[in-house]
């Protein structure tokens, strides 16, 4: 929703609203396609990101019983983040709102007034810096002043300020909470850029989604690692050409240890889609397809996170907190949450319906509730999975699946 006064014309803005709050934004970036020349970054379709962040912020707070949350907004543009934060977040202490772009930081002060925040009685510091400079400088606090909440939203990767976010989050129950909107990257599209940024070879397959996931789920737990933390993955989330991973330190160096078994690699055979998964060493990856035995056609992706990607207690808090809620994107993230909390204990990588059925040149795409329903009755695991609506996660072998995806026709 847009208010248009003739006040505002004046002043060069208009008032959009999201959520619980209202917002400033310059007239030129009101309907403009998301880009960097905006003179304040705004992205409508990041709503549903901003959304499923609160609902984290507030399991966390519940789960982990954080009565006093000190929460960093490190990239805030706007600020509509940061007020959602304020206005529909339980137990916030204190909130840094940071953006490096000038224009934003004025815009995040008018903004804050357009709420009445300013005296809200939470803790309010707004900075004009480098995100990673501003990490920097509050990773010299005291254990208890340090934030147990961060968040790292920017436009592209977030390679570059995961590093000095540890060293800013408490170590023991923080919650870190980072987007990436590289997504070619990650899916395999820009395959140098991924081996660049993430450290990982990506691979662009029809469950690419996944993998990219995982890959950086294994960058975040690699650069944890090197601070001496290590992450459980809370819920790991794709939608809207985006991944956001909301994961909660620990410091226990055995758990640290213990967690590096889940680093590995998917291999995947370009010829008949056979795929298989490897802990840690590269070397125990086969020369040829185990299957159609096509050496040429075997690929690989990683290093890349091999264990679970959400964890049960928190979704399920997730979709208690979202059913409370009058978010737009209820319904939407109701689905995600639902499906996620499939995903739990199932087969890593899935297999696209739509994709199997046009290489068995089958007349129609069995119904997805159908296969899962002949696949338990069978006895294997089946599940939707939340990366693709389309796709199924299953323990029957492939060449099995193809078969009784012929029959089902």
């Amino acid at each position: 929703m847009i208010e248009n006064t003739d006040t505002q014309k004046e002043k060069n803005v208009v008032v959009h609203e999201e959520g619980s709050s209202k917002f400033y934004l310059p007239v030129p970036d009101s309907n403009c396609v998301p880009s960097k020349s905006m003179s304040v970054f705004y992205n409508k379709r990041m709503e549903i990101n901003r959304d499923i962040t609160n609902l984290a912020i507030n399991a966390y707070s519940e789960l982990y019983k954080k009565n006093e949350l000190i929460i960093v907004d490190s990239m805030a543009a706007t600020g509509i983040s940061s007020i959602r934060m304020l206005k529909e977040c339980k137990n916030v202490k204190k909130i840094y709102i940071n953006d490096i772009n000038p224009a934003a930081v004025e815009l995040i002060k008018k903004n804050l007034e357009l709420n009445n925040l300013k005296n809200a009685g939470t803790f309010i510091e707004i900075s004009k810096k480098d995100a990673s400079l501003l990490f920097s400088e509050l990773s010299q606090l005291t254990h208890n002043e340090k934030p147990n909440v961060i968040s790292i939203d920017p436009f592209g990767t977030p390679n570059l300020y995961v590093d000095p976010a540890f060293k800013a989050l408490i170590n023991k129950e923080g919650l870190m909470c980072i987007t990436a909107t590289d997504t070619p990257v990650l899916f395999g599209v820009k395959i140098k850029a991924c081996l660049r940024k993430y450290m990982a070879k990506p691979l662009n397959n029809e469950f690419h989604k996944e993998t990219g996931a995982r890959i950086l789920m294994y960058f975040i737990q690699r650069i944890a690692n090197i601070n001496k933390v290590g992450i459980i993955p809370l819920l790991t989330m794709y939608s809207n050409h985006f991944v956001r991973i909301f994961g909660l330190t620990f410091k226990n160096k055995n758990d640290i240890s213990e967690s590096i078994k889940n680093f590995g690699y998917f291999i995947y055979c370009k010829h008949c889609g056979y795929r298989n998964w490897y802990q840690n060493i590269i070397l125990n990856i086969p020369e040829c397809c185990p299957l159609c035995e096509k050496r040429e056609k075997l690929e690989f992706t990683g290093p890349l996170w091999l264990g679970e990607l959400h964890k049960r207690d928190y979704l399920e808090s997730l979709i208690e907190l979202n059913d409370q809620s009058s978010y737009k994107n209820r319904n939407r993230l109701n689905t995600i949450l639902s499906i996620a909390l499939e995903e739990i204990n199932m087969p890593k990588s899935y297999y696209n319906l739509h994709y199997l059925s046009k290489e068995l040149k089958l007349k129609n795409v069995p119904k997805i509730d159908v296969v899962i329903a002949k696949l338990r009755n069978k006895g294997y695991t089946a599940s939707r999975t939340h990366f693709d609506f389309k796709s199924i996660k299953t323990d029957m072998k492939m060449n099995e699946l193809k078969q009784m995806l012929v029959s089902l026709n």
